[in-house]
């Protein structure tokens, strides 16, 4: 199974945040060469109307190639005077410690696990 069937496996409308955030970690320890973590908010007008994302992307590289695929989980919130405050991207290879940790720690983090979100997309595309 590959990490993109394993998250459509794993992550369900009705989970939690940490459930969501547990689910990537346990697919970001099957190991892939040279991959990379990127944790970003925002809030974002991506197919029309604004909502606050907080994503979870996977990028590793094309073989034979200067590109990258990326597998993304998107959990999507309604914008409000909270998240607009809450814009950042942070790579694992940027920070010291476990990329995980700082996703845990992080205001992004305190808010959307007490907010409720409006959908989640998983979903790869390529650079």
């Amino acid at each position: 199974m590959n990490c993109l069937d394993m998250l459509k496996r794993e992550i369900t409308e009705k989970m939690s945040l940490t459930e969501i955030v547990d689910a990537f970690e346990r697919m970001c320890s099957v190991p892939i060469a040279d991959d990379m973590i990127l944790f970003e908010t925002g809030t974002f007008s991506f197919h029309g109307e604004p909502r606050f994302y907080f994503c979870l992307v996977r990028q590793f590289p094309i073989e034979d190639d200067d590109e990258y695929y990326q597998i993304h989980v998107d959990i999507l919130f309604p914008p409000d005077s909270e998240n607009c405050k809450l814009s950042g991207t942070v790579w694992n290879e940027d920070i010291a410690e476990n990329i995980f940790d700082f996703i845990r720690k992080s205001d992004a983090f305190a808010y959307a696990k007490s907010s409720p979100y409006s959908k989640i997309e998983i979903y790869m595309d390529e650079t």
